[in-house]
């Protein structure tokens, strides 16, 4: 758990989740609580409902940008068969780019999501044409569910 809260707080310094936000979300969909592994080291998270509603993910600082944030998409698509769905700051050109890459769209604005800003909510219903299948995913390192 250690290493997720420090991922977690240093890809969201602003308003990073708790432990407690993890240990409830580990306990009630222990399936949609991804834990991405290199060798031995957590190095990235995606947590997600049933429905497709991505919570969070986020991966260390220094594995990121070589594919690990896309393959954990990948993971809620192939879960999903491929309903997905997000918000992200509006400032956070960042993670819009990144699921536009991915072949989200901007669905609409939620106003003061954040609280002190908005969120643009992104769809991605059409994920099997982006390769984002079973056996479309290309994962290098282990998935596992453990906290």
């Amino acid at each position: 758990m250690g290493a997720i809260l420090r991922i977690e707080a240093n890809a969201f310094p602003k308003t990073p989740y708790d432990p407690v936000t993890f240990l409830y979300f580990v306990s009630a969909y222990p399936d949609n609580f991804r834990v991405y592994i290199a060798g031995h080291e957590v190095v990235g998270y995606v947590i997600f409902y049933p429905d497709g509603h991505i919570v969070s993910v986020a991966v260390h600082a220094r594995y990121r940008r070589s594919g690990i944030g896309t393959e954990l998409v990948g993971e809620v698509l192939k879960r999903t068969r491929g309903d997905a769905i997000v918000e992200v700051r509006v400032s956070n050109d960042v993670a819009r780019a990144f699921y536009s890459h991915l072949g989200f769209v901007m669905q609409r604005i939620i106003p003061e999501y954040y609280g002190d800003e908005d969120a643009v909510v992104m769809i991605n219903p059409f994920s099997k044409e982006k390769g984002f299948t079973e056996k479309g995913l290309r994962s290098k390192l282990s998935f596992t569910k453990k906290v």
